[in-house]
C-alpha cells in the first residue's frame, strides 16, 4: 500500500525518519485536445468533462492530506485542474510557476499526432530531434528542476503540489534517477495522475510513485 507519510516523519519506505520534503507532481486533466491526440503546446484549450471529473477527484482524494503550497504552470489547463484543490482550504496558496509550463512545441503546435512526420523519432529518441521554432528536451528539464529546488528552498519539509504537463514530470523523473532523458518517453503520465518524489538529507531523491491513478485512495491512508 502506498502511502503519503508525514514530510516530517519517516516515509513508510524504509527508516529515514527524519525531514523529508514531499513532492507531487500531478499532470492536468484532459481536455478535448488530449482527446483528439493534438499538440497543445500552452494553448489556453480548457478542461473538458472527463479533464473537470479528474480534477474533482484529485481535490476529493487529497482532501485530508496536508498541502504547504499548489505550485501550477500558468496554462489554462493546469490552472483549472488547481482550483477544485484549492477551492475553500484558505491556508493553501497557489504559485504560477513558468518553470512548469507544457514544452514549447513550435511548429507542431495545433496539429495530430499523425501529421507529424517527425513524432515517431521524436518518441524513440527526442534528443535527436530538433522541434521547429520550439524548446530543446534539455533547456525543459533545466527549468524544471530550477524550479523544484526553489520550492525545496522554500519549503524544506513541507509537501509541496506541483501541476504541470506530462512530458515535463518525465524530465523530472529522467533527471532524480539519473536516466538519460533519452529513455523519457518510456514513462506514461496520464491526465490526472500523480508522480510522488521523496527528498532528504542522507539519501538521493525517491521517486516513491509514477503515473499513480487508481489507487489514489491509498495515498491517503494516514
Amino acid at each position: 500500500m502506498f502511502v503519503i507519510a508525514s514530510p516530517s516523519t519517516s516515509s513508510g519506505l524504509g527508516n529515514d525518519i527524519m525531514s523529508m520534503f514531499e513532492l507531487l507532481l500531478i499532470r492536468h486533466g484532459q481536455t478535448d485536445w488530449n482527446a483528439e491526440r493534438r499538440v497543445m503546446g500552452d494553448r489556453p484549450i480548457p478542461l473538458n468533462a472527463v479533464g473537470k471529473a479528474q480534477a474533482r477527484a484529485i481535490a476529493k482524494k487529497l482532501k485530508n492530506v496536508h498541502i504547504s503550497a499548489v505550485f501550477a504552470s500558468p496554462v489554462t489547463r493546469a490552472i483549472q485542474t488547481s482550483r477544485p484543490l484549492i477551492a475553500g482550504r484558505q491556508s493553501i496558496s497557489l504559485y504560477e510557476d513558468e518553470g512548469l509550463k507544457e514544452i514549447n512545441y513550435g511548429d507542431w503546435v495545433g496539429r495530430v499526432f499523425s501529421e507529424i512526420t517527425e513524432l515517431p523519432k521524436y518518441f524513440e529518441d527526442p534528443l535527436s530531434i530538433e522541434i521547429p521554432g520550439g524548446e530543446k528536451i534539455p533547456d525543459v528539464q533545466k527549468r524544471v528542476v530550477a524550479s523544484i529546488d526553489k520550492m525545496r528552498v522554500g519549503y524544506p519539509e513541507g509537501r509541496i503540489v506541483a501541476i504541470s504537463h506530462a512530458d515535463p514530470i518525465k524530465l523530472a523523473v529522467m533527471y532524480y534517477l539519473g536516466i538519460p532523458n533519452k529513455e523519457m518517453h518510456r514513462l506514461r503520465i496520464d491526465n490526472g495522475s500523480m508522480t510522488v518524489v521523496h527528498f532528504n538529507a542522507i539519501k538521493n531523491p525517491r521517486v516513491v510513485v509514477v503515473n499513480g491513478v487508481d489507487d489514489w485512495q491509498r495515498y491517503c491512508d494516514l
